[in-house]
């Protein structure tokens, strides 16, 4: 796939990224995700059905996962899986590979 296939999205925070278009039969997702800030501003995110694991391509990631503090610097990567909490900072580039394929729908922000 080339960048010019990608989706631009801007999450409020400081986070932006590139959403590569889902594999064809649902089994994953991928992103570039830059952050110079905080997601979620308030709270927490937490994902029903898909497990999210994030590659540090540069920078570093300050990632609170159930309260408990995991900071990642480049060549780090962190799996979080489906039903746990999570918050992440910092000023990083990301690779983010989604399994299955990202649907909104199955993530909630966890007010605190």
């Amino acid at each position: 796939m080339k960048k010019t296939d990608t989706t631009p999205f801007e999450i409020p925070g400081g986070t932006t990224g590139r959403l590569y278009p889902n594999h064809p039969a649902g089994e994953h997702t991928l992103a570039v995700v830059e952050m110079d800030g905080i997601y979620p501003l308030k709270g927490s995110s937490r994902n029903s059905v898909c497990t999210e694991t994030m590659y540090v391509m540069e920078g570093t990631l300050n990632l609170t996962v159930d309260g408990e503090v995991h900071v990642l610097e480049e060549g780090d990567c962190y799996a979080i899986t489906p039903g746990h909490a999570y918050r992440c900072e910092g000023k990083v580039k990301v690779l983010d590979v989604i399994t299955p394929a990202w649907d909104k729908a199955q993530n909630e922000i966890i007010e605190e």
